[in-house]
């Protein structure tokens, strides 16, 4: 009965964390949001293995994403149109993406964090 309501109450800690540390989750999010970006962006890779491999890294550290009410589903699948949509977009760059990226990613985590806190704080 012991193991039954310690794995009851474990498996409960990780859809409490966003409401636990919302900051942190935030920001734990966005960044892998941002990774997914930025690998798009700077690499030749599939994005779609790009979005499978982030989330992959995203649930090992812990995290899931339905924590913030998302469907996974979804996400790859707009991750990978973002993904490549952004990949289109930085070839028609003059600037090269190395110099863009600082401008990209002080635009992005900002307006992001705040809108997975709105997020979490709409669900609490």
């Amino acid at each position: 009965m012991r193991f039954k309501c310690a794995l009851l109450l474990l498996s409960s800690l990780t859809s409490f964390a966003a409401r636990a540390d919302p900051e942190t989750s935030a920001r734990d999010l966005c960044e892998m949001e941002w990774r997914i970006t930025d690998k798009s962006s700077s690499t030749k890779l599939s994005v779609q293995q790009i979005v499978l491999d982030e989330i992959k890294a995203f649930k090992a550290n812990g995290h899931s994403l339905s924590e913030y009410s998302i469907d996974e589903q979804d996400f790859i699948k707009v991750s990978v149109e973002g993904g490549e949509s952004f990949r289109k977009m930085i070839g028609k760059m003059t600037t090269p993406y190395p110099e863009a990226r600082d401008f990209f990613r002080e635009r992005m985590m900002p307006l992001c964090i705040k809108n997975v806190l709105k997020s979490i704080n709409k669900t609490s």
